[in-house]
């Protein structure tokens, strides 16, 4: 048994680069960095919901207003709930990797090779984001049916219950919902049942700006593409749109320094200068998600970025974008940095960052909530003597300390094993689509050579 739980585990080894394979091992990619970034900011999302659901004060920046901060309330302590600010390292890695190669091809003048990748990429990255969202979708749809989120619907963390979904009354209203969930989210959403499935919305139409940003510059000189990057940056800032604009140019424009500077670029700076640039960016991540004003720090943070952002808008979200840039900034010009993040767990973390978005919600909605009140739950009545739901409390902390590292450890393990059976199913399937619906690219026929013979004076 221990054997089969330490299989998923095992396979760490895999990575390492003196293994060998029996099947040919895909090319390394040359910004390898940002998949252990990627691998990062999954962790962070997912500690984020956790934090969410059972220990929510911890977005304030301090226990009560007046009074003084908690351990994890600290600044940059406190990224354990900066889920908002690894949403936006996501879009920040969604426009730099899905615009490096085109730029990679126009600054080499190979705008018609740029072209046709980027009409491939634009099918195949939308497929690939698709149809594993669809499957996960399914999933929680067919638990949603058996009931599985019935002792989520009772606890007392409402972050948790309020997505606990019951089953649907008839299975043919259930089929309909599921239908709408596979078609309609993508343009309305939330994810119905799977509320964090929201920002895969966004990844999508995220994208398609980027290939439509790409696409308009492609015959641009390289200091109009800074220019033209810089103005599609401000102009998401100046109208609110914070989530996605920001940040994929953001990523855009990192793209721009990668193709320039390449491995010069962790030779340029003095070795202190990166890691402060991270350190800042650490810090100004941090910033609440509420009740800023409590602390001096966040709330002179506050008051300084209202000058400069539309009204009504999320302060904590332009401030975490920032926070993230600057961040990424500071890894990309950090050779010890980008060192770290190329070590074989981080890696091995990027692989699997996707299935661990897309199933996390679901395993703490089931497998979560199911260990941590199984006790209240068999002790606990349904209801009181007026019919009210009676609410099961959350356990004590030291339950936590036991059960957290079994439900990572499940949570990575379930994952690994999407990327093993669940994804290569829907790599065939984008390919098979590709296959079949693209048409095959004709060569340019070149004309014979006229022999010399025919020419005369």
């Amino acid at each position: 048994m221990f054997a089969r739980i330490s299989l998923p585990f095992a396979s760490l080894g895999s990575i390492l680069p003196s293994r060998t394979t029996s099947a040919a091992s895909p090319r390394k990619r040359e910004d390898n960095w940002v998949d252990g970034l990627r691998g990062v900011a999954s962790f962070v999302v997912v500690t984020g919901h956790i934090c969410t659901a059972f220990v929510p004060f911890l977005h304030n920046p301090t226990a009560r207003e007046g009074q003084g901060p908690l351990f994890f309330q600290l600044p940059i302590l406190r990224l354990v709930v900066g889920g908002r600010g690894a949403v936006a390292i996501f879009f920040i890695i969604t426009g730099f990797v899905n615009s490096l190669n085109p730029i990679k091809n126009a600054r080499s003048n190979n705008t018609s090779v740029a072209l046709v990748n980027l009409a491939r990429s634009t099918f195949t990255r939308s497929g690939r984001l698709v149809m594993p969202t669809s499957v996960a979708v399914c999933i929680a749809w067919f638990l949603a049916q058996l009931g599985a989120f019935h002792m989520a619907s009772r606890v007392d963390a409402s972050w948790i219950r309020l997505q606990a979904h019951p089953p649907d009354p008839t299975w043919g209203q259930a089929l309909f919902k599921l239908f709408r969930a596979l078609t309609l989210f993508w343009h309305s959403g939330p994810g119905e049942y799977d509320g964090t499935h929201w920002t895969l919305v966004y990844f999508l139409q995220g994208s398609f700006r980027v290939y439509l940003a790409l696409l308009a510059m492609m015959l641009l000189k390289t200091g109009y593409w800074r220019l033209i990057t810089a103005f599609l940056y401000i102009w998401c800032w100046s109208t609110g749109d914070y989530i996605v604009g920001i940040n994929i140019f953001a990523g855009v424009a990192l793209a721009q320094l990668q193709v320039d500077l390449g491995s010069r670029a962790t030779n340029l700076l003095p070795k202190p200068v990166p890691s402060l640039i991270i350190l800042v960016g650490l810090f100004v991540w941090s910033f609440p998600q509420t009740n800023p004003h409590w602390a001096y720090w966040s709330r002179t943070m506050r008051d300084a970025l209202l000058l400069v952002i539309p009204e009504k808008t999320d302060i904590s979200r332009y401030w975490v974008s920032i926070g993230t840039s600057i961040l990424m900034v500071g890894i990309f010009f950090s050779r010890n940095a980008q060192r770290v993040l190329t070590n074989p767990i981080f890696n091995f973390l990027g692989r699997v960052s996707f299935p661990v978005y897309l199933l996390h919600n679901t395993l703490m909605r089931t497998l979560l909530v199911w260990m941590a009140y199984w006790r209240a739950a068999a002790t606990t009545p349904m209801t009181d003597a007026q019919g009210n739901l009676i609410q099961l409390p959350k356990p004590g902390g030291m339950t936590f300390v036991f059960i957290l590292p079994i439900f990572y450890a499940i949570l990575y393990s379930v994952a690994y094993a999407w990327t093993i059976y669940v994804d290569p199913l829907c790599a065939k399937a984008v390919d098979r689509m590709k296959r079949l619906m693209f048409k095959e690219e004709e060569q340019p026929q070149t004309e014979k050579p006229v022999p010399l013979t025919a020419v005369v004076a």
